[in-house]
């Protein structure tokens, strides 16, 4: 078997083929089947041709879908976007209408302390002139009258009380013993007037203290004692257990 080179095949078909149709044009058809069965034939190729656009067009067509996904994709990531600034901005929003509510009931609770201030002042500084009051008209009464007449002066004092300072003044009788209350701002106070008082007004309060307390069922905020006639040392043992007591003041002769 007889074997050509590349450049004895190149001149074969480029000068010797043509010149030998030439000469013999009879060989051509053979010449062509040759051919034919070697190569593809045109028809086979323009069918080639035509899937592999078809593939083409296939793949952009591909290629289009996806990209529409990816701009569908983008369009949904600037809706989320667009919520999370919206979710933001109200969160924002609820944030500084609650710090402003906040800041309103920090100052209605600051409003409310001062004014509850100031009304604790307003009824100390009450029960201070009550107790004034109190201490001036016992010593005024006691020196006119001596604190004779008890009953009289239980009257003029109660209604000095409930008249002049706004205050209710009860009276009653508790296993045998005689009251005389005054309640002020949710305070009972017992009251005790004697013309002279003895060694067991220690013990007699203590019990009216008690006696109170069981039948009310309200411990008595004060006792106070008004007497014109009490022996130092026992007026200082009652202070001690916390009574309070009313007496007149020594009078002062060196300023006589």
């Amino acid at each position: 078997m007889v074997t050509f080179s590349d450049e004895e095949l190149i001149d074969v078909f480029s000068r010797q083929l043509p010149d030998l149709l030439e000469r013999r044009p009879e060989l051509e058809p053979v010449i062509y089947q040759g051919f034919m069965k070697a190569f593809v034939r045109r028809e086979e190729v323009a069918v080639i041709l035509d899937e592999l656009r078809e593939l083409r067009a296939e793949i952009d067509r591909s290629f289009e879908q996806v990209d529409q996904r990816f701009e569908q994709v983008d369009q949904r990531f600037e809706q989320v976007d667009r919520r999370f600034e919206q979710v933001e901005g109200a969160t924002n929003a609820l944030r500084a209408e609650m710090n402003q509510r906040f800041e309103q009931v920090d100052q209605k609770i600051e409003a409310f302390r001062n004014e509850m201030d100031q009304r604790f002042a307003e009824v100390e500084a009450r029960i201070v002139a009550l107790e004034f009051g109190l201490h001036k008209a016992i010593d005024r009464l006691g020196s006119r009258w001596g604190i004779r007449n008890e009953i009289v002066f239980r009257k003029t004092i109660a209604t000095l009380l409930e008249e002049s300072f706004g205050v209710k003044v009860e009276q009653c009788t508790i296993a045998g013993e005689q009251f005389d209350v005054v309640i002020y701002d949710h305070q009972h106070i017992l009251i005790e007037i004697a013309a002279s008082v003895g060694r067991t007004i220690g013990k007699r309060l203590e019990r009216k203290r008690r006696l109170y307390t069981e039948s009310t069922g309200i411990a008595p905020t004060r006792i106070i004692l008004a007497t014109a006639d009490i022996h130092s040392h026992r007026a200082q043992v009652l202070r001690d257990k916390g009574i309070e007591v009313i007496e007149p003041e020594e009078p002062d002769y060196s300023k006589i």
